[in-house]
């Protein structure tokens, strides 16, 4: 039987979504993006407590934080994937964070973003894989 790929492992999606460099994965609806943490980054973080959102009007530049993930054993800021305005957030997500690591790619989104720049800094699933890869032989050494 062969090997499960980190593609597979960590349930990378292919195009249309593309990624940034700090494990967050984002999918255009016409003009607003969608926003999540990666499912590599949230089976990094482990069990999730709490997330402080933006509020909507907020802009922020890219590799900014717009808020702070908080798992059982770490707090993480998540990071403007571009430069952007907040247009609507998961406000479900104040309540109950686990829906992140049970379906982050869907339910788990986490807010909606315009674009005020440029988008060019987003990464292709294959590059997103390598970087992945990249991380995980760096971790283990």
């Amino acid at each position: 039987m062969a090997d499960t790929t980190i593609k597979d492992k960590y349930l990378i999606k292919g195009e249309p979504y593309l990624y940034t460099k700090e494990f967050e994965w984002v999918l255009q609806e016409g003009d607003v993006y969608i926003y999540g943490i990666s499912n590599y980054a949230a089976v990094e973080l482990g069990e999730l407590a709490f997330v402080e959102l933006p509020a909507v009007g907020d802009t922020f530049k890219e590799g900014k934080s717009m808020g702070i993930i908080e798992a059982l054993k770490t707090v993480v800021d998540f990071y403007a994937p571009f430069d952007c305005e907040i247009v609507e957030v998961h406000a479900d997500l104040e309540d109950d964070a686990s829906v992140i690591t049970e379906d982050c790619y869907n339910e788990g989104w986490i807010v909606k973003v315009k674009p005020t720049g440029p988008t060019d800094v987003l990464i292709t699933p294959e590059d997103f894989v390598k970087q992945v890869e990249k991380e995980i032989e760096e971790g283990s050494r």
